[in-house]
């Protein structure tokens, strides 16, 4: 005899709401799962980027204490070394001294060289100066200039960068230190002092450039109140006007007839005219 149909389903029934009701558990707590990954997930980047501002200010905060502590020592250096005085700033290199200081000599690189005594702050520029690393010495004496540095000690390294150049056959960087350096001491009162060394240095990168006149004005520009700086200027200058001499007697004698008429003409033109005429009349 058959069953009756309700026997049947009624299980059925059962089984699928039972199944029914586990799936929706299961999608509650898939749910519940997913928004606390999320959760976890966003905490998780802001823990990061919390991170991330706390290293850049204590690394921010650590370089502000390296800067603080190396303008200190700086300026308790700078405080307690005295200024040099401008003529222990020429270094004796002229081994045997010429007995007339108006011969006609005319100064070498090696006895024309300047070699500056800055400040304790320039002492490994000077050490790799004087092994002849001019590489090296400008790259530490260019970290020092970025530095905090009082007006002086900037002029001191703007001289010694610009000696590091010379000698490292730059004269163009050579002379534009030494205007940097001329622009600072006009524009501060108190860096007056610096000025024949700047212009002495400046003498010296004109008379590499071959400019002579020029560098025989800026050493004209050198006060007698520094006896050593003004007496190596006036052999430098005089040793120039021999040379400039020397190259317009040259040029004199193998002038041409033409050229000689127009060096006077730029001198007396109305001479010059009368003697046209002249020759055009006879």
């Amino acid at each position: 005899m058959p069953l009756p149909s309700n026997d049947i389903s009624d299980p059925v029934e059962a089984i699928v709401a039972t199944v029914a009701a586990i799936k929706q558990e299961r999608d509650t707590w898939r749910a519940v799962a997913e928004s606390y990954r999320t959760a976890f997930e966003d905490q998780t980047t802001r823990l990061q980027e919390l991170q991330n501002i706390y290293f850049a200010t204590q690394a921010e905060l650590e370089n502000e204490r390296n800067t603080t502590r190396r303008s200190r020592q700086t300026f308790s250096e700078t405080s307690q070394v005295s200024m040099p005085a401008t003529n222990s700033l020429v270094k004796a290199d002229d081994k045997s001294d010429n007995a007339s200081s108006g011969t006609s000599t005319i100064y070498e690189e090696s006895h024309a060289d300047v070699s500056w005594r800055p400040n304790v702050c320039f002492r490994r520029v000077e050490h790799f100066n004087s092994q002849c690393d001019y590489g090296t010495a400008l790259k530490e004496v260019d970290h020092l200039l970025c530095g905090p540095l009082s007006p002086q000690t900037r002029v001191e390294g703007l001289l010694l960068k610009s000696n590091v150049m010379r000698k490292s056959e730059r004269p163009y960087d050579a002379l534009a230190a030494c205007s940097e350096a001329l622009e600072l001491c006009n524009r501060i009162v108190g860096l007056h002092v610096f000025l024949p060394r700047i212009q002495y240095q400046r003498g010296m990168c004109l008379y590499h450039l071959r400019m002579t006149k020029q560098a025989r004005e800026a050493f004209d520009d050198i006060c007698a109140d520094d006896d050593l700086l003004h007496t190596k200027a006036a052999a430098m200058r005089e040793s120039y006007r021999d040379q400039l001499q020397g190259r317009r007697s040259g040029f004199e004698a193998h002038r041409t007839v033409t050229e000689g008429l127009l060096a006077q003409f730029y001198e007396n033109p109305t001479i010059v005219w009368l003697r046209v005429l002249k020759i055009d009349i006879c």
